[in-house]
């Protein structure tokens, strides 16, 4: 499962809410793997602007309370201003292909992950019915 969620959200002052979604959703999806999408940096917008600022640590915040949950995985964004549209907010065509790239990258390193088995030791004695 991949979850992208924009920088909208966080600039509206809703960081709190949107960290507490996030973290409720992984907690509740028992049996599945996740891929989060870091929120994007805003090119549309002055660099050092308070939303970039709030970007950025939601996005150190997120990464820090995920850590504990092995099913998850966090996918960077990419920020050079080439993959952007002219405006600078959304994702141009060649963004969009390598955001496509680094999601299937992401997906085969979560499926080829080596899983160590759980040995049970047999007991030579037989198991009587009741």
């Amino acid at each position: 499962m991949v979850v992208w969620r924009g920088s909208n959200d966080i600039a509206r002052n809703n960081s709190t809410v949107g960290m507490k979604n996030i973290l409720e959703f992984v907690i509740n999806a028992n049996h599945a793997n996740i891929i989060i999408m870091n929120a994007p940096h805003r090119h549309d917008l002055i660099r050092n602007l308070c939303v970039n600022n709030e970007v950025e640590a939601f996005k150190r915040k997120l990464s820090k309370r995920l850590k504990r949950f092995e099913k998850v995985k966090m996918a960077e964004v990419i920020i050079e201003r080439a993959s952007y549209t002219r405006h600078g907010q959304h994702l141009n065509t060649g963004g969009k292909e390598t955001m496509s790239k680094k999601i299937v990258a992401t997906i085969q390193g979560v499926l080829n992950r080596k899983v160590e088995p759980i040995s049970v030791k047999w007991s030579n004695e037989e198991v009587t019915n009741n």
